[in-house]
């Protein structure tokens, strides 16, 4: 069993002033969960990432002081817990969130207990989705029916009509089910916090989901993307950072608007999804297209955060922006995870070997354990991402 270990973290989720909350970062089991410290949010110059410590800010010394004694705290409620066998790193981030911050009031409404889940998400994209979900509950019930909203008024018949309300705004069974499994978390949350004891309703309504269909492209429908030069800026800049995705094995969004630098021909991340380390040879595609859409301002490698409020944003219009492209080259619909997908689909037709496939995705294989002694051979990774990119 690993341990819970606790530091102080800035950073990820930027608004419109490029703040960021200071959060108590939660690591255990391979991942990590946050927890904002409240009514503390800086800017990047004022956070010095070496000594994790707050500086160039008029209350500095204050903040640091509040900030290494919730620590304190934090860590003293580890040890009370007494072992955490069993739990998530989202259980164990609550159990101490919990303890640190007791709610001040005792509103017990869904709305209530939803707004402050989501306060915990150290994602941005995931506190996103919950916001959505209660725009959508205010849309169908109203502003004031929505405070009013308790957990023993979710009745199955209750969750049937959500449903079919959300038809006209989410015509995709997965994107309802989205918000339905928010639902489901906030209301299991109530019930593990003693919130309430209403009947469950998830037993009898059952979520819907329709298996994912992944498009791959074939390497002629690839290249012919490739090649394509369109005329309007958005849609160049769509292309970009789809040819940036596969380029780079399929990164997703979110982790290339993070990337930093380029170190010795490599971009290294850890990946938000999985938490996994990777470490990315940059071929010259990928070199290209990074001179090109280089942030100036931020002081992050990409200029994707520089154009749009949030990666939930970008994701919207990139994709949108690659839907009207495949429309005009009569290709299947786009989206940023094609580019993933069709570099895995690529590599296992010109023979690249699975194991080969899996490390390059960041993808479990083998034994664990034995893994944990072997230092991966990133050559390998690398060589199927050059012989990939040559057949462009």
């Amino acid at each position: 069993m690993k341990k819970v270990h606790l530091s102080l973290f800035f950073g990820r989720s930027f608004d419109k002033f490029d703040t960021a909350p200071l959060m108590i970062a939660v690591n255990h089991d391979s991942s990590s969960c946050y927890i904002p410290l409240p009514g503390i949010r800086l800017r990047r110059d004022q956070w010095d990432k070496s000594r994790r410590r707050v500086v160039n800010h008029p209350r500095a010394d204050t903040i640091n002081s509040v900030a290494v004694s919730t620590l304190g705290r934090a860590l003293d409620i580890v040890m009370s817990l007494g072992g955490v066998r069993g739990l998530t790193t989202a259980q164990v981030r609550d159990q101490i969130a919990e303890r640190l911050f007791p709610p001040a009031m005792a509103d017990t409404g869904v709305a209530a207990v939803m707004r402050e889940y989501a306060a915990l998400c150290g994602r941005e994209n995931t506190a996103d989705k919950y916001h959505q979900t209660l725009t959508h509950l205010g849309r169908w019930l109203g502003s004031r029916r929505l405070r009013q909203l308790q957990f023993a008024d979710i009745s199955p018949e209750w969750l049937a009509e959500f449903d079919r309300y959300l038809i006209a705004y989410c015509p995709s069974v997965n994107s309802r089910a989205i918000h339905l499994r928010n639902l489901r978390t906030i209301f299991n949350r109530a019930l593990s916090r003693g919130i309430t004891s209403a009947r469950y309703p998830f037993k009898q309504f059952k979520i819907k989901t329709a298996p994912a269909a992944p498009v791959a492209l074939s390497l002629e429908q690839l290249r012919r993307l490739w090649l394509y030069q369109p005329t309007a800026e958005p849609h160049r800049y769509a292309l970009d950072i789809f040819r940036l995705s596969f380029a780079l094995i399929g990164a997703n969004l979110a982790d290339l608007s993070e990337l930093q630098s380029v170190s010795q021909g490599r971009v290294n991340y850890t990946r938000r999804k999985t938490g996994r380390v990777y470490s990315i040879k940059v071929e010259p595609p990928a070199a290209a297209l990074i001179r090109a859409r280089r942030s100036e301002t931020s002081g992050r490698l990409l200029d994707i955060l520089d154009r749009y409020k949030s990666v939930h944003v970008a994701t919207s219009i990139i994709n949108r922006n690659l839907k009207a492209i495949a429309e005009e080259l009569s290709l299947p619909p786009l989206t940023l995870y094609t580019a993933r997908y069709t570099w895995a689909t690529l590599a296992m037709s010109i023979s690249i070997p699975i194991e080969v496939i899996s490390q390059a995705l960041g993808h479990t294989y083998g034994m664990a354990v034995t893994l944990g002694y072997i230092m991966p051979d990133r050559r390998r990774v690398d060589e199927a991402n050059r012989q990939l990119l040559a057949l462009l």
